[in-house]
C-alpha cells in the first residue's frame, strides 16, 4: 500500500493465493479505503506477454468483478531478483532471505514503488 499522498510504498503483509485470495482482497480494499489497486504482470525480455501474463490478465478480470476500485497492471519483471538484492545488502540472514513471503513482500513495494514514481512523472 502506499501512504496518502501515493509518495511511498509500505508493506501490507502477504495473502496466499488460496480460494479466499479475491475476498481476503475485498477485505483489504474496504478496510483501508484503497482507490487503485496495481498487479504485477511478467513481461519476457522482449516485452511481449508469456503464459504467466496470460493467468494474471484472467485474475485480473476475476478481480475486477469483485472489488469496485480501478485495476491497473505495471510490469514487474525483475522485482524479486531487487528484493532479494535488497535483503542481501542489508546484511538479512540466508534463512530470513529463503523466506518466500519476505521476497514477495519487498518485490510488491519495490513494483508499487516503480509505479508511484512513473505516476509522479506524468
Amino acid at each position: 500500500m502506499s501512504d496518502p499522498l501515493c509518495v511511498l510504498a509500505q508493506g501490507a503483509g502477504v495473502l496466499l493465493n488460496d480460494r479466499q485470495l479475491l475476498a481476503n482482497i475485498h477485505r483489504l480494499v474496504s478496510q483501508h479505503g484503497v482507490v487503485k489497486v496495481i498487479v504485477g504482470i511478467p513481461y519476457a525480455a522482449d516485452g511481449g506477454k508469456g503464459s504467466r501474463a496470460n493467468e494474471i490478465e484472467t485474475f485480473v478480470s476475476c478481480l475486477k468483478e469483485v472489488i469496485p476500485v480501478e485495476i491497473d497492471t505495471w510490469d514487474e519483471s525483475l522485482t524479486s531478483v531487487e528484493a532479494e538484492r535488497i535483503h542481501l545488502a542489508s546484511g538479512m540472514k540466508r534463512k530470513k532471505r529463503r523466506q518466500k513471503g519476505r521476497v514477495d513482500e519487498m518485490a510488491a513495494r519495490i513494483l508499487l514503488q516503480e509505479y508511484l514514481d512513473a505516476q509522479s512523472r506524468k
